[in-house]
């Protein structure tokens, strides 16, 4: 699925916890999209595309 800066979205952590946050940059690869997340715990995540549940 296609995401856009500022969009909220929900993502899986490594540690398995679920997050809230808005999308504050994409970067583009030739295999994935690595998304930069601002969590609503007020910290900054470099997730990957597969990572983001909704």
């Amino acid at each position: 699925m296609k995401y856009t800066i500022g969009a909220n979205v929900r993502f899986k952590l490594e540690s398995g916890e679920v997050e809230d946050g808005n999308i504050q940059f994409i970067e583009r690869n030739r295999n994935e999209e690595i998304y930069y997340i601002n969590g609503s715990s007020r910290w900054a995540y470099k997730i990957p595309g597969k990572k983001i549940i909704s």
